[in-house]
């Protein structure tokens, strides 16, 4: 018996909603709407390029989709004839999101409406998708908002509070989400009201300052916030785009902060797993019994070393401490590749652990279930009929 995950139904735990791209795209755009890079690569007027070299600023993980969309399509596994396949697709969006979700078997997704902004409507992207869908609430955008709002800062921290209290009340909402990361980093300090105050006309006067003392303060209070309210707090680990504060993104600058007594109950979501310092979450997450990570960005984005990745992240991490995601940010292509490339690899990963007899087939079967939608079910249990 070799173990397969060919049927077996995924949650995302860590995607974006997107729109329908309202032009065919060229190759050239579709190959940048697939990037993390915020300044897109330019290519000099006289490179030449011959046939079958990949476009200029691909990588693995944009030759994979190129090559799995081409056996998709039925169609020669170049860009320009998967760009001019999926345009003719694409028309009907709805249809073409919908038939890639089923193909890949995503039955479910944890929806970051903080990204793009300004927000996109739940709704519409619930319709768009047909799948299941929970919703965390990002801090950041609320802190800008209010910003603009508040007189002073004991308005500002009151009706912050507020906000997050509230929007963690609604239905589907399974928690709040913060990238620090990409503002002042990880490496959080103790609540200080004070220092916090000094900072907030600073924060008014440009939202992108570090303002870290402000920042750590209103992490601090989020995490009082999903405490109170039994929902759990997402925190960006690790890389993401160009503007990541990237010596401070390892999730170990966390550890103080997550040893801190009064968050010993409190469920925290190391999103992103900390990519590329992988090793250091799974033993995060094997430390903390409410600390969990998934492999979303780092899968698919990592192309051929997502294999590689989940079999490093077992070297620590307990098998019901890690969930499967795709970071998916422009389009259903991400969310697609995700499913299919993980359940690629991870296959390989378990039958090989079969093979060198660390497992019985069985068991292998039910880690890779486990990871795939049986964690999220586990960890998010009195959430799970509020997604739609």
């Amino acid at each position: 018996m070799k173990v397969s995950l060919k049927d077996i139904h995924a949650i995302d735990v860590h995607a974006h909603p997107y729109l329908a791209n309202r032009e065919p795209y060229t190759g050239d755009e579709y190959v940048r709407q697939l990037s993390l890079a915020v300044i897109p690569n330019e290519i000099p007027q006289n490179y030449k390029r011959v046939h079958k070299q990949p476009f200029p600023g691909s990588n693995m993980w944009v030759q994979i989709l190129i090559q799995r969309l081409a056996k998709y399509f039925s169609c020669e596994p170049t860009l320009e004839a998967v760009v001019e396949q999926r345009n003719k697709r694409a028309i009907d969006f709805k249809t073409y999101t919908r038939e890639l979700f089923q193909d890949a078997n995503l039955s479910g997704i944890v929806g970051d409406f903080g990204y793009p902004q300004p927000p996109l409507s739940k709704k519409e992207y619930r319709e768009l998708c047909g799948v299941q869908i929970w919703e965390i609430h990002r801090i950041e955008p609320v802190m800008v908002r209010l910003s603009g709002e508040c007189k002073n800062f004991a308005e500002f921290v009151d009706s912050y509070r507020r906000d997050l209290a509230e929007a963690l009340k609604k239905e589907g909402m399974v928690g709040l989400k913060s990238i620090i990361a990409y503002r002042s980093g990880l490496d959080i300090t103790p609540m200080n009201e004070a220092l916090a105050q000094e900072e907030y006309e600073e924060f008014k006067g440009n939202s992108r300052a570090a303002v870290k003392n402000l920042r750590d303060y209103c992490l601090h209070i989020a995490m009082e916030e999903c405490s109170a309210a039994n929902k759990v707090m997402h925190i960006h680990t690790g890389i993401g785009d160009g503007e990541v504060v990237l010596p401070k993104a390892s999730p170990s600058f966390l550890l103080e902060m997550l040893r801190d007594k009064k968050y010993r109950d409190t469920k925290v979501h190391l999103v992103h797993g900390g990519y590329p310092w992988v090793e250091e979450a799974a033993f995060i997450v094997s430390i903390l019994p409410n600390v969990y990570m998934d492999i979303s960005l780092q899968n698919p984005f990592s192309g051929h070393g997502v294999k590689r990745i989940l079999s490093q992240v077992f070297e620590f991490a307990p098998f019901d401490k890690v969930m499967y995601g795709s970071d998916a940010f422009t389009m259903p292509e991400m969310n697609w590749l995700g499913v299919h490339l993980f359940k690629e690899c991870f296959e390989e990963v378990l039958n090989g652990w079969v093979d060198s007899d660390y497992m019985d087939p069985e068991t292998a079967q039910v880690i890779g279930e486990m990871v795939l939608y049986r964690n999220f079910e586990n960890v998010y249990q009195d959430f799970l009929k509020e997604g739609k």
